[in-house]
């Protein structure tokens, strides 16, 4: 006996992928989204810890970390200080990248 079967495929409208899941469609589309007005926290080069922790809180881009509190950072499972030093580390040198790449920055 021959069957068919038909499946459903959802596709990110940004990125083209495709899912079998709508959910998973929408989630990716509204990371990509995300993801062109600011650079994803991986460019930063936290240690795994840090960077994993971010990312289950829905924490994706600089601008996401930028916008959320230490307060609220270090109430998140398994973030405490010394993740929060990495962030603050790594911010700081993706600051100075920036301003030793601006030529508007120097003297």
């Amino acid at each position: 006996m021959v069957m068919e079967i038909q499946t459903t495929t959802y596709a990110c409208s940004l990125c083209q992928r495709k899912y079998t899941r709508r959910e998973d469609a929408e989630k990716c589309e509204t990371l990509c989204g995300k993801l062109l007005k600011s650079p994803d926290i991986s460019i930063l080069g936290l240690n795994a810890r840090t960077y994993n922790i971010l990312k289950i809180a829905g924490i994706d881009t600089i601008d996401d970390v930028r916008e959320t509190t230490d307060g609220f950072l270090l109430k998140l499972k398994g973030f405490g200080p010394a993740c929060l030093e990495d962030l603050h580390y790594r911010l700081k040198l993706l600051k100075g990248q920036h301003a030793n790449a601006d030529p508007s920055s120097e003297s």
